[in-house]
């Protein structure tokens, strides 16, 4: 079984060897061109004067990390459990850190209203695609929280992908994963009508797959989600207690039907096509 996986800019190449145990024949190719935007964070930014800092991606925990932000005593609020690794993996070097994650926007929203005073600033680390009238932005605009976007990185559509896509007989892949919304909204004028009618389409997290049946309803379409092992119900943890998110746990679906999302391992994928 043959299996592309569509990157949202470098490959992870850590799920090769998974998929190879399986006799899955693995082709990797990105569709993000991430570009963080140079500036001078301790001005610009003005992160100094704002209580919370929120990371909705990977993109935006890395911005933290490439320009090392000190985050000392400052709250950070983080969208998803592979980005609350990363940043949470960076806070071990500060003091006084507090990390609150949620698996979506919406439970983030929710925990910042009920656990923290509507005096709290935040600043939003995040990309050019983010929606200023997106769920958490809403929520807290509603509730007098005081936020300011900060756009971090853009994200554009790799000028080579159409290229390398074109070299290739995506016909002939049984599956075809996704790792975010956007690498779906790039690649879906790209493939289609290349899929073949059997193909079945992946993606990680429940964004990135209702994005996946907006645009390709009538293809099967599997979700995956990671999650790191529960750190009590107020999801609070200490800088130094940060090693707990980093063992993951994932959730099987036994039953898949075309437009319905289930929970799946990668590991399963073959049993699935």
């Amino acid at each position: 079984m043959s299996c592309l996986l569509l990157h949202d800019s470098d490959p992870r190449y850590e799920y090769d060897d998974v998929l190879s145990e399986k006799d899955i024949q693995i082709t990797n190719l990105p569709v993000l061109q991430v570009t963080f935007l140079n500036r001078d964070h301790s001005s610009d930014y003005s992160l100094g004067k704002h209580n919370g800092i929120i990371v909705s991606s990977k993109h935006g925990a890395a911005f933290l990390i490439k320009n090392k932000v000190n985050i000392s005593g400052k709250t950070l609020a983080i969208v998803g459990p592979a980005t609350a690794k990363i940043v949470g993996g960076y806070a071990e070097q500060f003091d006084d850190v507090t990390l609150v994650w949620e698996e979506n926007a919406t439970l983030l929203s929710q925990t910042i209203l009920s656990s923290f005073p509507r005096t709290y600033s935040w600043v939003f680390c995040c990309g050019n695609k983010a929606r200023v009238s997106g769920v958490l932005p809403t929520a807290l605009k509603e509730n007098g929280v005081e936020l300011k976007h900060l756009v971090v990185y853009t994200v554009e559509k790799r000028r080579d992908f159409d290229k390398h896509l074109s070299q290739l007989d995506v016909s002939s892949f049984k599956a075809v994963v996704f790792f975010s919304p956007s690498g779906v909204e790039f690649a879906e004028g790209s493939l289609s009508g290349k899929l073949s009618p059997s193909c079945v389409l992946v993606a990680f997290g429940k964004s990135t797959a209702a994005t996946l049946t907006q645009c390709f309803g009538d293809k099967f379409v599997i979700s995956i989600c990671e999650h790191p092992t529960p750190l009590g119900e107020e999801r609070r943890l200490s800088a130094v207690s940060v090693e707990s998110l980093r063992r993951k746990v994932f959730s099987q679906g036994r039953e898949v039907r075309p437009g319905k999302m289930e929970m799946v391992d990668l590991m399963f994928i073959d049993d699935l096509v």
